[in-house]
């Protein structure tokens, strides 16, 4: 760059020194011609002069007519001046045009002081009043051709000088477009030269740097410059390759933890929607077995025995063998990576698995495994069992491979001690409802088998002693009758209450009639759609029949209804129960009174769910699902 700015300066210096001189001669050529034009110019104008004195005196001298003397006043008036101009003019040209303009301004002031204002004179004071033109005629003849011939001379001169000087300009002119045009070639020439190099040293670098730097913002991480350039661009090259690879590098590290922030996201939402164990431990096995590239995860819970239970496992697409089976029992006896984790309840590596003895350990020795890295898996303090994640690659898993393994072990112990709560809470509901249902039984049983009984036969008694009361005791005879009346309405009374409790149909014939008799017995409009054509398990007939009963009560007490649709259907195993009414709606499951919440408790009792809807704004709907099959405590402890 510099050896070529010096070379294109030192050319523009050369050329412009020379088309200065160039166009200086052209400048003083031009010049030259310039006042040769002038002095011809002056010349003519001093010749004119003369011969307006020649024709003015002659006229004069002929006629005696003074008009004839204007022009030759003012041509004597101004040919001092003019002479003067004249010979000033001539003295720039040439020095010999100067002696003949010297020459020529004398003659012209010689002919006007001594001949032609003489005359002139003579001729006004009539000294010669018999002059003969004729001689005064010849005299002017002669003295003007022999200026005129003094003219004639300077001017061919004059003219021979202003072509030598156009030649000279001409011949100026020439050389300085022969040296532009070389100037001009030789500045092209070093331009292209110029170009040309800065095209190769740098702009084909840098236009490759903003392609690859474009190539590069759209994350095609692995584009690299070729580092054959000097100076700056060469720099340049070098530090692009370098922010190439530290990019490259960066965003594999992000990715790697965007893709282990989603897979932990993802197996927490699993946990949060209380999934089961199981799926959790499928899950948490494939994700991390991506996150770490393994070719087996095994998810192990620690049996009393020393022996692991295979409670989850994934194994890579590419392997054509099976992950350990789930369900499957496995011996810690023996050297292993698991026995090792529950020794020390630390994380923990294998990288030799030709010398593993344990059952684990033989299967993986047997599918080539080289190396595995184990977490244990903590729940609420205490060692529940290990993750292992296995490899076949000849290197051994990178170091800090047990540190991201924590999470996900952390969210299996989360999801078991949630199972473990969840299903600690559901076994407590069912107990609890259980004896609800049991205390109902017995109120009604002992209703039915005491106090009802002891109220009929005291009705009983009342109406015999009523038989007998003799005639003319019409007083005593109607207040035994309505005596018993009342004992009748109380038995009536306390035979609805004791229906309430636990319905004598609802145990006798099944959900189908019981939900009938409670129609019949609702204060508004009730439509039932049942279609179910058996018996179900004692829990679940109760649950539902207590929650249509509460469901009508509560339509009709609070919310201003006039019609009230049940419907029920077995779908999927499990009984799908729809309670809708057209009222102002507002009935929550965990927000209204106490019916609702002893319903959500039954409900979730027995493992199923139920919702309040209000569909357009009005009514509510309740639906309800329940399995048919009780729920099961959990197995995921140990």
């Amino acid at each position: 760059m510099i050896i070529a700015t010096t070379l294109f300066a030192l050319l523009m210096a050369v050329t412009f020194v020379i088309l200065a001189g160039a166009i200086a001669g052209l400048r003083h050529a031009a010049t030259l011609s310039g006042r040769s034009e002038e002095v011809l110019a002056a010349s003519d104008r001093l010749d004119r002069l003369v011969a307006e004195l020649q024709s003015g005196a002659r006229g004069y001298q002929i006629t005696r007519d003074e008009v004839f003397l204007k022009p030759w006043t003012a041509a004597r008036a101004a040919l001092p001046a003019q002479a003067a101009e004249f010979r000033r003019l001539a003295a720039t040209v040439d020095a010999g045009q100067a002696k003949r303009a010297d020459v020529i301004v004398r003659a012209a002031t010689s002919y006007l002081d001594d001949f032609s204002v003489p005359l002139v004179t003579a001729i006004q004071e009539g000294r010669q009043p018999d002059l003969r033109p004729a001689p005064a005629v010849a005299e002017g003849q002669r003295r003007v051709a022999a200026l005129r011939s003094d003219f004639d001379r300077f001017v061919a001169v004059q003219r021979s000088l202003a072509t030598r000087y156009e030649q000279r300009s001409m011949k100026a002119s020439r050389r300085a477009m022969a040296m532009a045009g070389a100037a001009a070639v030789s500045s092209i020439a070093l331009v292209l030269l110029f170009t040309a190099y800065l095209t190769r040293a740098l702009v084909r670098p840098v236009r490759r740097a903003s392609i690859m730097a474009a190539d590069l913002a759209r994350g095609e991480l692995g584009v690299r410059m070729p580092e054959t350039s000097l100076g700056e661009i060469g720099l340049l090259e070098r530090a692009f390759n370098t922010m190439a690879r530290s990019l490259e590098t960066s965003h594999r590290r992000l990715r790697r933890i965007a893709e282990e922030q989603a897979a932990l996201r993802r197996v927490a939402t699993l946990v949060a929607r209380a999934a089961s164990p199981y799926e959790v431990f499928e899950t948490v096995a494939a994700e991390l077995g991506r996150i770490l590239s393994a070719d087996f995860v095994v998810i192990s819970r620690f049996e009393p025995d020393r022996m692991a239970t295979v409670v989850g496992s994934w194994k890579s697409e590419e392997r054509a063998e099976a992950a350990p089976q789930v369900g499957s029992s496995w011996s810690l006896e023996g050297r292993s990576l698991e026995s090792s984790v529950r020794r020390t309840g630390r994380p923990a590596r294998l990288t030799d698995y030709q010398r593993a003895t344990s059952g684990i350990g033989v299967w993986a020795r047997t599918r080539g495994v080289r190396s595995g890295a184990g977490c244990p898996v903590v729940v609420e303090g205490r060692l529940w069992g290990v993750m292992i994640a296995f490899t076949t690659a000849e290197e051994p898993q990178p170091e800090g491979v047990e540190a991201r393994m924590i999470e996900y072990t952390e969210l299996v112990g989360t999801a078991i001690a949630n199972a473990e709560s969840r299903a600690k809470l559901t076994a407590a509901r069912a107990r609890l409802v259980a004896a609800s249902d049991e205390t109902r039984r017995r109120i009604e049983r002992d209703l039915h088998d005491g106090a009802q009984q002891r109220l009929v036969s005291l009705g009983l008694e009342l109406r015999t002693a009523e038989t007998v009361v003799p005639d003319g005791e019409n007083v005593l005879r109607e207040r035994l009758s309505t005596t018993v009346e009342g004992l009748s309405g109380v038995l009536e009374d306390l035979q609805e209450i004791s229906r309430g409790l636990h319905p004598a149909v609802l145990s006798k014939g099944g959900l189908h009639p019981a939900i009938k008799a409670l129609a019949r017995r609702a204060g508004v409009p009730v439509e039932l759609e049942l279609n179910l054509d058996r018996r179900l398990d004692d829990r679940v007939e109760v649950a539902v029949y207590y929650i249509v009963a509460e469901a009508v009560t509560n339509a009709t007490e609070h919310a201003s209804v006039s019609l009230v649709r049940v419907r029920l259907d077995v779908v999927d195993d499990a009984i799908s129960l729809c309670v809708e009414d057209d009222g102002i709606g507002g009935a929550t499951p965990g927000l209204g009174g106490s019916g609702l919440i002893g319903l959500k408790d039954r409900v979730e009792a027995l493992g199923g769910t139920i919702e309040s809807e209000r569909p357009g704004g009005t009514g509510t709907t309740l639906n309800i699902r329940i399995p048919l099959w009780p729920a099961r405590s959990s197995r995921y402890g140990p």
